[in-house]
């Protein structure tokens, strides 16, 4: 008999048990959103822990000094890495202690003077801004701070609970003046320009920012930095963009990826993984059980058209073809169904996130995690579909015909 002849009775009688059928189809459908839509979820968590660093502090590449408290030549090595195809911008930054009164409080902190209109390019911190507005190339006398320092007015709230503490700030708002200390004596007044707000493990709701140039006169530092932040076309490509930096023969740095800069990132990632593999192999176990006490069920009841096509001259093997060419069919069928809700899902969460208080969140899955997936669905159909079908085709025929559906 050939494969057609199978296809055309599988098929015909897969019409005839309509229910059953769409009953197995949605049922390993839903088993692939089951192994795809938890994998998709971490992997997206994962990556929005990613992007609130590489965004927020790190970017794709970050140098900081290896002896010494400053990066020298930064123009010099900025122009250097800007050779590579791959790098979109990079920014200096020189991070300084400083010590923030404003009336009878102050908070002792680290504070970062940037260029404004460079580090806007390889981070996001000025998208942050929830009152008043960002620095400028010219803001010179002015601060703007992350609201844990800023804090908010004691008649609008009592503080807030983050990480255990009660952080109630300075109390600053827009437009006001605090005085700034810092650590060589050093001591102005700034103007309160903005504040800034993030949730998740960015730490801009903490961070303190003056312009570079404001930092370097009261230092009196020239061309040095604390750090150099390179942003990527390709954050996958951080580490040929490395060796290229380290090849360029730029003395007394540590260059350093976004996953070696921030571990602990890499570390919840590869605890998401084991539970991915976890969840998927229960996942895998349940699609096989189940599937197969559905298959075993509904070939059980086909005794009496199992013995009729062995009355007319089919072997054993010809019958078991049919039935696994139906658990093909039946696979192939709900793997599509699954893919299709999956990918319907997936778009629409890229195209409207879902807003965790970590940051906003897509679902996220590899192409080939895609692929094997559907791969493993059809299969699954397959091999629970075998044992019921091959122990059905072996009956004789006279017991076939007698039983009573």
């Amino acid at each position: 008999m050939s494969v057609r002849t199978a296809s055309f009775l599988a098929v015909k009688d897969l019409k005839r048990d309509k229910k059953i059928a769409m009953l197995v189809i949605f049922l390993l459908a839903f088993s692939y959103i089951n192994i795809t839509f938890f994998a998709a979820f971490l992997n997206g968590l994962g990556n929005t822990f990613q992007e609130s660093v590489i965004d927020t502090s790190t970017s794709h590449v970050i140098i900081t000094p290896s002896s010494g408290k400053y990066i020298p030549d930064v123009s010099l090595i900025r122009k250097k890495i800007e050779l590579n195809s791959e790098v979109v911008a990079t920014s200096a930054r020189i991070s300084v202690p400083i010590t923030i009164i404003f009336g009878e409080k102050q908070s002792t902190v680290s504070a970062t003077g940037i260029k404004p209109s460079d580090d806007s390019l390889v981070t996001t911190t000025s998208g942050f801004v929830v009152s008043g507005s960002y620095l400028s190339d010219a803001s010179n006398d002015e601060v703007v701070m992350g609201r844990f320092i800023a804090g908010e007015r004691l008649e609008d709230t009592i503080g807030r609970e983050q990480f255990g503490q009660l952080i109630e700030g300075l109390g600053v708002s827009v437009g006001e003046v605090v005085t700034i200390k810092y650590g060589n004596g050093v001591q102005k007044d700034y103007k309160v320009r903005g504040v800034l707000s993030a949730e998740g493990f960015s730490s801009v709701s903490q961070d303190v920012m003056l312009t570079d140039e404001e930092v370097r006169s009261v230092l009196g530092l020239d061309d040095q930095a604390t750090s150099i932040l390179v942003r990527l076309n390709d954050r996958y490509k951080a580490d040929s963009v490395k060796q290229f930096i380290l090849e360029q023969g730029i003395k007394n740095v540590e260059v350093k990826t976004w996953e070696e800069a921030s571990s602990f990132v890499g570390a919840i990632n590869s605890t998401f993984g084991i539970v991915i593999f976890a969840t998927s192999l229960v996942g895998i176990i349940i699609v096989l059980v189940t599937i197969g006490i559905v298959i075993f069920i509904n070939t059980s009841r086909k005794k009496r058209i199992i013995g009729v096509l062995k009355a007319i001259g089919m072997s054993s093997r010809e019958v078991l073809l049919v039935f696994l060419l139906q658990s093909v069919l039946l696979g192939t069928a709900g793997m599509l169904l699954g893919v299709g809700i999956f990918e319907a899902v997936s778009s629409y969460t890229n195209s409207n996130p879902i807003r965790l208080p970590i940051g906003e969140l897509r679902l996220i899955l590899p192409l080939e995690s895609v692929v094997g997936a559907a791969v493993m669905i059809v299969m699954s159909a397959v091999i629970a579909g075998y044992v019921p079908a091959r122990s059905a085709s072996k009956q004789k025929i006279l017991e076939s015909i007698k039983t009573v559906e």
